[in-house]
């Protein structure tokens, strides 16, 4: 399995986007042909186990997302009628589940997308 990188060569400055695999021996430029050694096999974990936490709280913050929106339509929607014919005011808990819920996908999207990896060789 690989690691999404970012691989910057010293030499010519030239970036670029990888899937860096541990069974890879060295890392080479494209441009310059400039190798040297791939990261060790607990570099590989260390990268993989934080890209995984990641990927998790991405899910988790589009799940809220989407009970937030819910929570949007079910207040928006969510007038009562009585028997008497008049209606009831808006239900104020979907209003504070959605903000809560917004907070949570923001807050966990954050979380998700703060740390890229940059090797530089």
């Amino acid at each position: 399995m690989g690691i999404a990188v970012r691989l910057r060569c010293s030499e010519c400055a030239t970036i670029r986007d990888v899937d860096l695999k541990a069974e890879e021996r060295d890392i080479t430029c494209p441009v310059c042909a400039r190798r040297i050694q791939n990261l060790t096999a607990a570099e590989h974990e260390e990268v993989a186990a934080v890209q995984k936490k990641q990927k998790l709280f991405s899910l988790i913050s589009i799940l809220f997302f989407v009970f937030a929106a819910v929570c949007i339509v079910m207040w928006v929607g969510g007038t009562e009628t009585w028997i008497s014919g008049k209606a009831g005011e808006p239900q104020s808990q979907f209003f504070i589940g959605a903000m809560v819920c917004a907070l949570v996908s923001i807050v966990l999207g954050v979380l998700g997308s703060l740390k890229r990896f940059v090797v530089e060789f």
